[in-house]
């Protein structure tokens, strides 16, 4: 499946800087849409709004990583970043909106 994003250039110093965003997506054997996203922005969080051609989205399933930049699990705090569930997707007439959190890793199951 074809994907794109719009993105732009972030960090500190030109020749370190990366794209904000980065996406794939996937189609299972099933026809369910797997999208996942990553936010890389340590501080803002991003409005996206999709376009999904020739499918008709009924229900989205979604789960999330995100803490601030320096968060960690040690042996002490085993379960301080951990996957959680995501159910800020809308189902729209072209596709799906939603906003991703700054630091965050984000996978939506589109069926």
């Amino acid at each position: 499946m074809e994907s794109s994003i719009e993105t732009k250039q972030i960090g500190a110093e030109e020749e370190w800087q990366v794209p904000n965003l980065t996406e794939s997506v996937s189609v299972a054997p099933d026809g369910t849409i797997h999208l996942t996203m990553t936010n890389l922005s340590i501080g803002e969080s991003y409005d996206i709004e999709t376009t999904i051609v020739d499918r008709n989205i009924t229900s989205v399933k979604g789960e999330i990583i995100t803490e601030e930049m320096h968060a960690m699990n040690t042996f002490d705090m085993p379960d301080h970043v951990t996957v959680e569930a995501f159910d800020g997707t809308w189902i729209t007439e072209k596709g799906i909106r939603f906003t991703i959190p700054a630091c965050s890793v984000l996978h939506l199951e589109l069926r």
